[in-house]
C-alpha cells in the first residue's frame, strides 16, 4: 500500500482557483509542505499554500511530483 499526500495552492479569484497541485510521497504533511517550500511555493502557518506562480517566486519550471521516499535504486 502506498499514499501520497497531495499539496494544493490556495488561490482563488472571482472565477474560479488556481489548479496547481504538487503529489508527494511524503510520509506527514509537514514533510509534504517543506518539500514544497523548497520548490519555491509558499506555505502559510495556517494552512493555506500557494505555487510558484501565485507566490510571486515565479519558478521558470513547474514540478509537479516528488518523490522523496524511492522505493527502487537503479544499478
Amino acid at each position: 500500500m502506498s499514499t501520497r499526500i497531495t499539496v494544493h495552492c490556495n488561490t482563488e479569484w472571482a472565477e474560479g482557483s488556481c489548479p496547481t497541485s504538487l503529489m508527494t510521497d511524503a510520509h506527514t504533511v509537514a514533510e509534504a509542505r517543506q518539500a514544497a517550500v523548497e520548490l519555491g511555493w509558499r506555505a502559510h502557518p495556517d494552512g493555506r499554500d500557494f505555487c510558484p506562480s501565485c507566490s510571486g517566486t515565479r519558478r521558470s519550471s513547474y514540478t509537479p511530483v516528488v518523490h522523496l521516499h524511492p522505493t527502487r535504486t537503479t544499478p
